[in-house]
């Protein structure tokens, strides 16, 4: 034990580092004294922190972080300032606070929010963050979010439940050339599937890349809703993530519900891994979730977390040093091969579950381009006489 110049108590611990501690109140309900304890490599280091500490006491400046999470307080936050503000800003920070602030980062205590956290939520947003699974988001709609959480860290500033606001250490990401698709070519599909058989994930990388399927209606895909004698997948639900945690809801619109064909390659994985998933059922026994009977789920049986999906897909990415695209551009790359391998632009539009065959013409029309010099090629061969004659 060691002591200096009225500094306090300052001990070493068995681990190493010196701890010191200091007195900043009285707990109200027992009488004792509250302590903030201080940890360093080195007693002076403890010192010169107690010494701050302490100054800050005497000045009133200092503010004891709060346990609350930071899902409570943004409940808090946006209900004291309804009669502020005008019925649509009310609106849309409810929004974002509803569909992505809480379900991503709602948990962590107010206190414990660090800029990474903040920046990496940001930044899956823009490439994945729609909640059916529909790709990412706009560069507006992110920017919103952020100005959002950004707003509510100042008022826990100024109600003392925070020294400081993390998003100001924050880049908002920005999105370039929003309407260029980023696609693979076969080898490269071929390269990332060969890659990402030794993951958990890989019969969803393999179906996203062989039916176009988005994200969320992989992980809602049930084996009750593929006939694989009749080479079959039935579209009937999504997985989302809520502030309620993860829940299964139905697709967004008559279109995406919809049967999509699959080939005798595609028919063979999926008995690969029904008959590898069945083998883990029984290693796990009771403690296996077989109600929920789910094509693509965690080791006992669960729901995938979608943002586990989009990580995996990252890290296939960079093993296979492949160009970085989208997950959602997945169901960009199988569209561009189908239609380029001469596949109908009208049965694409059916696959994909769009409700007009406009979305999909518009969505790819740099291979309906391509398509219609082949086709203006193939029409020049088709007539012998031109009909005209020289004069």
């Amino acid at each position: 034990m060691a002591r200096g110049n009225g500094e306090g108590t300052i001990v070493k611990r068995n681990d190493g580092r010196w701890m010191g501690a200091v007195t900043i109140g009285v707990n109200p309900k027992t009488g004792a004294p509250k302590r903030k304890y201080i940890y360093g490599k080195e007693r002076k280091e403890v010192a010169r922190k107690m010494t701050d500490l302490k100054k800050e006491l005497f000045d009133g400046t200092y503010v004891e972080p709060s346990n609350m999470k930071l899902s409570e307080w943004l409940d808090s936050w946006i209900e004291g300032r309804k009669s502020s503000l005008a019925y649509s800003t009310y609106n849309n920070y409810k929004v974002m606070i509803r569909n992505h602030l809480k379900p991503e980062i709602g948990d962590l205590k107010l206190k414990e929010l660090k800029t990474r956290q903040v920046q990496e939520l940001l930044n899956y947003k823009l490439e994945e963050g729609r909640i059916d699974g529909d790709g990412g988001l706009s560069p507006r709609t992110v920017k919103y979010i952020y100005q959002t959480l950004h707003a509510a860290l100042e008022q826990a500033i100024k109600e003392r439940l925070i020294t400081n606001n993390v998003c100001k250490a924050v880049e908002v990401p920005k999105k370039q050339d929003e309407k260029q698709l980023h696609t693979w070519d076969k080898s490269q599909v071929n390269k990332f599937l060969e890659t990402a058989r030794g993951y958990d994930c890989f019969i969803l990388h393999y179906l996203a890349l062989n039916t176009g399927m988005r994200r969320g209606e992989l992980l809602g895909l049930k084996w009750k809703d593929i006939s694989l004698d009749k080479r079959r997948i039935e579209v009937n639900r999504q997985l989302v993530r809520t502030d309620q945690g993860l829940i299964f809801k139905k697709v967004k619109t008559a279109a995406g519900n919809r049967t999509i064909p699959i080939t005798d390659d595609v028919v063979t994985e999926l008995k690969r891994h029904k008959i590898k998933q069945g083998e883990n059922k029984l290693a796990l026994g009771e403690a296996y979730n077989k109600k929920n009977d789910l094509v693509g789920s965690n080791k006992i049986g669960n729901p995938i977390d979608p943002r586990n999906l989009f990580r995996e897909f990252k890290r296939v990415i960079k093993e296979a040093g492949l160009p970085e695209i989208r997950f959602h551009d997945t169901r960009h790359t199988f569209s561009t091969l189908f239609l380029q391998n001469g596949g109908s632009i009208k049965i694409l539009q059916q696959i994909l579950g769009h409700s007009s065959i406009t979305v999909t013409i518009d969505t790819y029309s740099h291979v309906t381009e391509e398509m219609l010099i082949e086709a203006e090629k193939k029409m020049k061969t088709m007539y012998l006489v031109t009909g005209s004659k020289k004069q």
